[in-house]
């Protein structure tokens, strides 16, 4: 194995990387010194590894670039639980303790935070960022009106000699329902520096 590249063939599935990508873990790191006499070399020029290949290629992506944790999450369905579960087992397994601590403490939580705004759409907004813009309609609650058309809480007219006459001459009037346009905002945060790999 003098040469730095290497095939792994991870229950099927080949992965082209080098010794010293490996190296990153303890358990390659092992592995390696065992491999040197070939003894494990498969016809095909391949190592043997026993792991669940699509999860294997995200614990090759950290070891190839092991300054900076992986952020599993999108818009539409926000943090990838099931997969972080899954890459913190075999990172527990690949002795990759850095990466598995943080996934075990939950620390990507905090790596996407969201606000959420919502707004009359008669007052224009610009929006900067990252953001989604939602619009919905909402129909309004009728309210009892003024009689007299002076005041925006009824509970002022009960005070009120004339709002008092005018409701016992005419009855109480009521507002006809009104639709509403809101829009409704989601502004994205992103911090960054809690995805940078600080383990020693």
């Amino acid at each position: 194995m003098a040469d730095n590249h290497i095939i792994l063939d991870v229950c099927g599935r080949k992965f082209r990387t080098s010794k010293s990508v490996l190296s990153v873990s303890p358990y390659f790191e092992s592995l390696l010194t065992r491999w040197e006499d070939c003894a494990d070399l498969q016809a095909d020029g391949s190592y043997y590894v026993d792991a669940d290949a699509d999860t294997f290629e995200h614990i090759l992506n950290f070891m190839r670039r092991p300054s900076r944790f992986p952020l599993y999450w999108n818009k539409k369905d926000g943090f990838d639980y099931a997969l972080y579960c899954r890459v913190e087992a075999e990172a527990d397994y690949f002795m990759l303790e850095g990466l598995r601590d943080w996934i075990r403490q939950a620390k990507y939580l905090q790596a996407v935070s969201t606000t959420l705004h919502e707004y009359s759409a008669k007052n224009d907004q610009a929006f900067d960022g990252d953001v989604i813009v939602e619009k919905y309609v909402v129909r309004k609650a009728t309210v009892v009106l003024c009689p007299a058309g002076i005041h925006g809480n009824r509970r002022n007219c009960r005070l009120d000699e004339l709002c008092s006459k005018l409701i016992e001459t005419n009855e109480l009037q009521m507002s006809g329902p009104e639709d509403e346009l809101i829009v409704a905002v989601t502004q994205f945060h992103f911090n960054n520096a809690i995805l940078v790999n600080n383990t020693p």
